[in-house]
């Protein structure tokens, strides 16, 4: 997501050895994602025990999308995805979209991973290898460059037995380029073949409240990415006036939204949750998410047995 803050954050543990073994993957065998994001390059301060009582307290064991700060290295990061990893799914993303133009070639990006995996690989159930890479506006590097990267990331974290994820950001009907025609025109076919999870970004705040026709997106997005699993990589309220009300009325529909086609498994993945929800008493918030993602792990409780 596009941030205009300064990043600061607690560094969690210290350096240590690369566990060498192959994680298992039993998040493909879930049939739903109930994600939430904890981000790494905002102005707050948490304690990790905090984080961990408000997951472990949800009705569902969530999908933790871990968003970390290009200048913290990742071997800072061992004991906060170890602590997390005991009460919920982790889907660590090492580069933020903002972040990419950090990494100025695809060697540079690809060493992020390298890194990050040798330290996070046992805590880690899902790789976001690109997060918004259509969005060239702000990672100021050419399409083709940013796709390059991506590809390498993915190559290398499936050739460790390692689960891919890639969002997109959904643009408003005010922006030129359609997302459907970038995927076509600058991404390979053995790349969309080869991903498992493909996720779109939206924030309506961002469009004057544009809210497009959803049903017929993830059919295109279905048809594009037809071996993976598709959903809402990020959502939230980018208005930094919202009210809870508001954000609530947010959380209802995304969080509510059933299968607008076959390979939704849902994700939204509320990108303000840490600032939301911690401390996570009396939080409405919270309280919100937890009651939607019950309410649709009820509905689709004859194949949620694992998730509970």
């Amino acid at each position: 997501m596009k941030k205009i803050y300064t990043f600061f954050f607690i560094v969690f543990g210290i350096v240590s050895l690369f566990v060498g073994c192959t994680p298992q993957q039993p998040i493909l065998s879930q049939p739903w994602i109930y994600g939430i994001t904890i981000d790494d390059s905002w102005e707050v301060s948490a304690d990790p025990k905090a984080l961990t009582d408000a997951i472990q307290a949800m009705p569902v064991k969530p999908t933790v999308r871990i968003v970390m700060a290009q200048d913290v290295e990742p071997s800072a990061y061992k004991e906060l995805f170890q602590e997390i990893h005991e009460v919920a799914y982790i889907m660590a993303c090492p580069v933020d979209s903002y972040e990419m133009k950090a990494y100025k070639n695809e060697e540079e990006y690809l060493e992020r991973f390298r890194q990050t995996y040798t330290h996070l690989a046992p805590y880690t159930d899902i790789w976001e290898i690109g997060n918004e890479i259509n969005g060239v506006e702000w990672i100021g590097q050419s399409d083709e460059r940013i796709v390059q990267k991506v590809e390498q990331a993915n190559a290398y974290i499936r050739k460790n037995g390692g689960v891919t994820a890639l969002t997109f950001y959904y643009p408003g009907p005010e922006e030129d380029v359609d997302l459907f025609t970038w995927i076509q025109r600058y991404m390979p076919q053995r790349l969309m073949n080869n991903i498992d999870y493909a996720f779109l970004s939206y924030y309506e705040d961002d469009h004057e409240g544009y809210m497009p026709a959803w049903e017929p997106v993830f059919m295109k997005l279905e048809a594009l990415f037809p071996k993976a699993k598709i959903g809402f990589g990020e959502c939230g309220n980018s208005d930094n006036q919202a009210d809870d009300r508001t954000k609530i009325k947010k959380i209802d529909y995304y969080y509510g939204m059933e299968m607008p086609s076959d390979s939704y498994v849902g994700g939204c993945f509320w990108w303000y949750w840490l600032q939301d929800c911690i401390p996570h008493q009396d939080s409405r918030i919270y309280e919100q998410i937890n009651q939607r993602m019950e309410d649709i792990h009820r509905s689709r409780a004859p194949e949620n047995g694992q998730n509970s």
